[in-house]
């Protein structure tokens, strides 16, 4: 599952900030503050600027999540309100200048999510690259590795030895085929049933078949041992190597998720994690016979449950295997790194590229 934060979201691709209000300034041009997100409190930190046109401009970063310099799509200031916006996550804050205007007091609004936000000069430092991460979480370290730190509570520690073996050698096996590696060992939280893990993920209301979320250099994850309706312990031990690729793409693209097609973001995660069986094959031939098939578009736009609905992730994952098989690992991380650039990755255009894939599917 793609964990639908802004943690997640936040891109570097380039957006022309503008301002309706020339003449207003603030100081300071630095903010920050924290927001509540399930069991997590990332700082946000607001830079306030103006561009080379005397035009009000920004940027935003994630101090624990080493993401930073995001351009802000809209920053509007009218007297004694702010609003600032990032288009391409879908995110704003709307607030009021108060304290003699050294605080603003307002909302922070993404996809499924709105929250409360007051934001504060910043008065320190930021290491983006050394940031120290806190565990906000009522779960203590129960099992470290070579590249994993597991959280966990007591009731759950006879799992943690199968998910330390399963992620350690999948580690070793995508790292390898992304040609990438981690700075830190990767935080693993494991939750004793679906409904702490919902409202750790801020999603209290979400499907029973979601059971697993990533951020980058975090994963989480309901107990195998108490897996729910939708899934069992073996698929929940797919399930944490479907996050692990999550995490690793994060890792090598520093930009987030922006950008980054939904198809093609959980399509290499299903096909990393080998979680397509023959039964799931059977139903993506099925809807490619009845002309229902949903389109790379489609899938695109489709949000976490109707990406579910329409059998997105089996269907996007034979479009991984296409890709792979036919041109390779190195022109698919290339593309995951850079999905506007398909035409020069494959050499053709993205319309085209899809009907190769669904000849492809017809064929076999």
């Amino acid at each position: 599952m793609k964990f639908q934060l802004l943690i997640l979201l936040l891109s570097t691709i380039a957006i022309t900030g503008y301002s309706q209000q020339k003449n207003k300034s603030i100081t300071p041009s630095s903010w920050i503050g924290k927001i509540k997100m399930g069991d997590a409190n990332p700082e946000l930190v607001f830079n306030i600027f103006r561009d080379s046109l005397g035009q009000l401009a920004g940027h935003v970063g994630i101090p624990s999540k080493g993401i930073q310099g995001i351009p802000l799509s809209k920053v509007y200031i009218n007297q004694d309100s702010i609003f600032l916006e990032i288009s391409a996550a879908q995110a704003s804050f709307k607030g009021i200048f108060e304290n003699n205007r050294n605080t603003i007091n307002g909302m922070w609004t993404e996809p499924q999510n709105t929250t409360a936000l007051i934001l504060e000069p910043l008065t320190k430092e930021i290491d983006y690259d050394n940031f120290k991460k806190e565990n906000t979480s009522s779960l203590n370290l129960a099992l470290t590795n070579p590249h994993f730190n597991f959280y966990s509570e007591e009731e759950d520690k006879n799992v943690l030895e199968d998910l330390s073996k399963t992620l350690e050698s999948n580690y070793l096996r995508i790292t390898k085929d992304m040609q990438t590696s981690f700075i830190s060992k990767i935080d693993v939280f494991i939750y004793p049933d679906l409904k702490t893990f919902h409202i750790a993920i801020n999603f209290p209301n979400t499907p029973d078949w979601v059971v697993g979320a990533a951020s980058k250099n975090e994963l989480k994850m309901v107990s195998p041992l108490n897996p729910g309706s939708e899934h069992s312990y073996e698929s929940l031990m797919k399930a944490i190597v479907h996050e692990l690729a999550h995490t690793i793409v994060l890792n090598f693209r520093k930009q987030g998720l922006v950008g980054l097609p939904n198809w093609l973001n959980e399509g290499y995660a299903y096909y990393e994690a080998k979680q397509i069986n023959e039964a799931q094959r059977e139903l993506v031939h099925k809807q490619l016979l009845q002309n229902r098939i949903p389109s790379w578009d489609e899938l695109e736009k489709a949000n976490t449950v109707q990406f579910g609905d329409i059998n997105g992730y089996p269907t996007s994952a034979t479009i991984i295997e296409y890709l792979v098989e036919s041109y390779g690992l190195a022109k698919l991380k290339q593309f995951i790194m850079e999905p506007e650039s398909v035409e020069k990755i494959y050499y053709t255009s993205k319309e085209d590229l899809e009907d190769l894939w669904l000849n492809d599917l017809k064929r076999n």
